[in-house]
């Protein structure tokens, strides 16, 4: 009697850019009032690609003794594990190992910004004035004449969005609330796509994807897929590090001591948004903060408590989204 016990379907399905999402309430609103601004900077990640998003075969799936929430929080905002967490990437010579990798270029040549939206969406290490194309430029010129070629067409392609969203140019960390992380560094790097599967309070299933451009060179095809087996792989010098810091934290709060203490996310509290990026959806803040961190867990916490989600103190109206 399928009909009675089969499968339920899901009641709202939605793409967006190639990406589909599912909804089971079916009294929630459209996917593009819940991606809101966020839309802005997924066109940037969709339209730069010349032959669309393509995954590159094969999915890791493993499951991590830690809280979904802390592994979203690592992709919204955790700017600050980076340096310490990890410490041993950063004191390798990385250029031997990518010299696409963007640990080369930290010091001294990218400013960063946060930014955070409506309904816990969250991005952090934005570049907002070109610098990551620039990046890309010089990547390319040591990588072959194609390769030169290939970073320019994604540059035009991203002008016919906005000489904002040009300047992005990639959206380094970024969460979709609740659980649905993205990492995209460069034109000439995978995209990295995880989505933290809750498995009960103090477990998790990651599914981890790598993808490309369809139509990039060979080349940069071969580097991307390395890349992401080399850094962010469950094998890999940098994922290990991440859930190493999802277990942990999870752990501890979990402890007598950790029950009865409160987390400290004061961290830039008092600061003003960072002005002068009209062109530029969300609340920017300055490297490092936790304003995103803030949102994303007053959005999670008005959910639980039966309302629909927070809203920034800062924001700025919606800019329109392409698609």
């Amino acid at each position: 009697d399928r009909e009675n016990w089969g499968l339920h379907e899901v009641p709202q399905l939605a793409s967006y850019g190639g990406f589909i999402f599912g909804n089971w309430d079916e009294d929630a609103g459209s996917l593009d009032d819940y991606l809101g601004n966020a839309r802005w900077y997924l066109d940037i990640l969709i339209e730069r690609s010349l032959g669309g998003i393509e995954v590159i075969p094969g999915q890791q799936r493993y499951s991590v003794d830690g809280n979904w929430k802390i592994a979203s929080e690592n992709f919204v905002g955790d700017s600050y594990h980076l340096a310490h967490s990890h410490g041993s990437v950063y004191a390798l010579d990385i250029r031997q190992l990518n010299p696409a990798n963007p640990l080369v270029y930290r010091k001294g040549k990218l400013t960063y910004y946060d930014i955070a939206m409506d309904n816990g969406h969250g991005f952090t290490q934005f570049t907002l004035c070109g610098e990551r194309v620039e990046v890309d430029r010089m990547l390319a010129e040591d990588m072959g004449p194609e390769v030169v070629e290939y970073v320019e067409e994604c540059h035009a392609r991203l002008l016919k969005l906005s000489e904002a969203q040009a300047k992005v140019h990639a959206l380094p960390f970024g969460n979709l609330f609740p659980n649905f992380s993205i990492n995209d560094f460069s034109a000439l790097r995978p995209i990295g796509l995880y989505l933290w599967t809750p498995k009960g309070p103090g477990r998790l299933e990651v599914w981890q994807w790598a993808a490309t451009d369809r139509d990039a060179p060979q080349v940069v095809k071969d580097m991307a897929r390395i890349d992401f087996t080399r850094f962010q792989s469950t094998s890999g010098i940098v994922g290990p590090d991440d859930t190493e810091n999802f277990e942990q934290v999870t752990q501890s709060t979990a402890g007598v001591i950790g029950q009865r203490l409160d987390f400290n996310y004061q961290m830039t509290l008092e600061r003003d948004p960072v002005e002068g990026f009209d062109d530029v959806p969300g609340h920017i803040s300055t490297y490092v903060s936790e304003e995103n961190q803030r949102l994303f867990y007053r959005h999670w916490a008005d959910l639980m408590d039966g309302g629909k989600g927070a809203r920034m103190v800062y924001d700025k109206p919606r800019l329109a989204a392409q698609g």
